[in-house]
């Protein structure tokens, strides 16, 4: 039977209308409204490391914590260690450059400031291994990469530490990206084959590089290693930031801002990373102890060698669980970067002027 036409109209009329229907704002007219698409939400990050855009993102408060390292310092008792040694002074095995985190409200105070905004070096190779030595010492420090600006910092304070003691001659030389594990390995070895007196090593890896280090040793060529460890008993020592305590520093943070509870992404960096490994576990562990109703929608996943890697990952994570994931923690510059404009693009992130 055909309906009436003023039935019919009144049925295009209540189609029109938005969800919610004739229940108007606030009524009961939410039970017909369609599943939510993932609609942006407050998403809590906290990231490692300082750069430019990140303490950018801090002030906004787009990141609500970074743990920051002291890697000009890193850079500088690096050298100062080798030498020390070469000097045949005493040196600790160990040690610790410390670790800070940051926030919002924290990060213009006098004791932080200087940490978010050091010192850098040009992106640049320093000095050449062919040339006529011209110190009494010749040191070869050799970074994981050149091109985030934790690397610049190092540079600027492995030449500090060289000016310090004025009789140091650093040849600074790295891979471009962080996983170029080859490239590193030739690094050592032409070090070796050039006589150097030693190297400050950030190695990619803690396995990888043990050998080409054991075979510099085995020729008279100490190695200081900085920034992450390496699995060798034979090296000086190992100067770097506490790194499993600055994954817990991060798991305390992220964990109060969510009170306790939520969902939360991990993302990784690098398999063999060891400095990245020790952050991560120091996070999850801690995440584990203290929130145990925080549950994870993604902790597997790895970020890459470079901040464009680590949007893509990104940006993968984000498209398939926005909507749900209340909080993320990534362990790095880049990854933290990369993560930063994936949230942006999505509008996840909240911020103040």
């Amino acid at each position: 039977m055909t309906r009436p036409r003023f039935e019919w109209s009144l049925l295009g009329l209540l189609l029109a209308l938005p969800h919610g229907g004739c229940g108007g704002a606030g009524g009961e007219g939410h039970a017909i409204q369609g599943p939510d698409r993932g609609a942006a939400k407050r998403v809590y990050f906290v990231g490692f490391d300082a750069s430019a855009p990140l303490v950018n993102a801090l002030k906004q408060d787009k990141l609500q914590g970074i743990v920051v390292q002291n890697p000009y310092l890193m850079g500088q008792l690096g050298v100062k260690t080798l030498v020390q040694h070469l000097e045949k002074q005493p040196v600790e095995t160990q040690v610790s450059t410390g670790e800070t985190m940051v926030t919002p409200d924290n990060m213009e105070e006098a004791a932080i400031a200087p940490l978010l905004r050091p010192a850098k070096a040009e992106n640049r190779a320093e000095g050449s291994l062919s040339g006529t030595k011209t110190k009494k010492w010749r040191v070869m420090v050799i970074p994981k990469g050149t091109t985030h600006e934790f690397w610049m910092t190092i540079h600027a304070g492995a030449l500090k530490g060289a000016a310090d003691l004025g009789n140091v001659e650093v040849i600074w030389q790295g891979p471009q990206k962080e996983d170029d594990r080859l490239q590193q390995i030739q690094l050592v070895q032409s070090a070796v084959a050039a006589g150097v007196d030693g190297i400050v090593l950030a190695p990619l890896d803690a396995k990888a590089l043990v050998k080409p280090v054991e075979d510099a040793v085995a020729k008279g060529i100490p190695v200081v290693i900085i920034d992450s460890g390496l699995e060798s008993k034979k090296i000086v020592s190992y100067v770097a930031t506490d790194n499993y305590h600055g994954g817990v520093l991060a798991a305390k943070r992220l964990g109060e801002l969510l009170k306790g509870e939520g969902k939360i992404i991990l993302l990784r960096y690098a398999v063999g990373s060891e400095s990245t490994e020790q952050r991560e576990r120091g996070f999850t562990d801690t995440m584990k102890s203290e929130f145990p109703k925080i549950q994870y929608l993604s902790d597997t996943e790895y970020a890459g060698a470079t901040s464009d890697t680590a949007q893509q990952k990104s940006q993968s994570l984000v498209t398939r669980y926005r909507g749900q994931v209340d909080g993320v923690f990534c362990c790095n510059e880049s990854s933290t970067f990369g993560m930063l404009r994936a949230l942006e693009g999505a509008g996840m992130l909240a911020s103040r002027p």
